[in-house]
């Protein structure tokens, strides 16, 4: 059984810049996609990435494939107009790639989550050999205050990172009926969950998977390089 990562960075950033893909933004004096990359690159477990990027940001795209030279990239492809496009049309290169068996597992991770850890990437991995799927989460702390007020235990409010793990058979099935029903997910569990039944085995995420949203969250992961 092989993995195979299927490493986003096609998003709009609307929230962080106008005119700036956040996933091209400088971090640690390189661009933040060559992270996740080159974490996806150095893992024994990782057996082939494609990236999926918008059409506009092919020079940016080359110049982080120079700067990373990645032997398990597969392919790059342009992706949709929303995240749920974006997955399918890199879920749908790796079965039209013929190297993908279905028994194989794929994870999709957001490029916008640039520091995220070897250990937490290879546990993932590790307990989708064993459980069939995983995602990491952690107790959310962006709940409204009406939410804080009300009777939810805030406990139990788990919000769900990426890297998302998932055996190819189901994916590909899930995201086919999807497009089907012209229905788009949140991300790769809502889809999975919905169409196959699958639930992930949720592990404990890490802070340092944090996800770029506004401009300020760069100075929070240049901190974390410090430490």
């Amino acid at each position: 059984m092989k993995t195979h990562a299927i490493l986003l960075a096609g998003g709009s950033s609307n929230r962080f810049s106008d005119e700036e893909n956040k996933v091209y933004f400088p971090i640690g004096r390189k661009p933040a996609l060559c992270w996740p990359l080159e974490t996806l690159e150095k893992s024994e477990l990782v057996d082939s990435i494609i990236l999926v990027i918008r059409e506009e940001d092919w020079d940016k795209t080359n110049n982080v494939i120079e700067l990373i030279d990645p032997k398990k990239l597969i392919g790059v492809v342009v992706g949709g107009n929303s995240r749920h496009e974006s997955e399918y049309e890199g879920l749908k290169y790796l079965k039209d790639s013929k190297k993908v068996e279905e028994e194989d597992l794929i994870l999709i991770h957001d490029g916008a989550r640039p520091l995220l850890p070897d250990y937490l990437l290879n546990e993932l991995i590790n307990v989708a050999n064993k459980y069939g799927a995983a995602a990491p989460g952690f107790n959310s702390k962006n709940l409204s205050k009406k939410e804080k007020s009300s009777s939810v235990d805030i406990e139990t409010i788990v919000e769900i990172q990426t890297p998302q793990v998932f055996p190819a058979s189901e994916l590909w099935k899930s995201y086919e009926l999807a497009k089907l029903d012209n229905w788009q997910a949140v991300d790769t569990t809502e889809c999975v969950s919905k169409y196959s039944g699958m639930e992930a085995m949720v592990i404990p995420g890490d802070p340092r998977n944090m996800k770029v949203t506004f401009v300020e969250d760069v100075f929070q992961l240049e901190k974390l390089l410090e430490d």
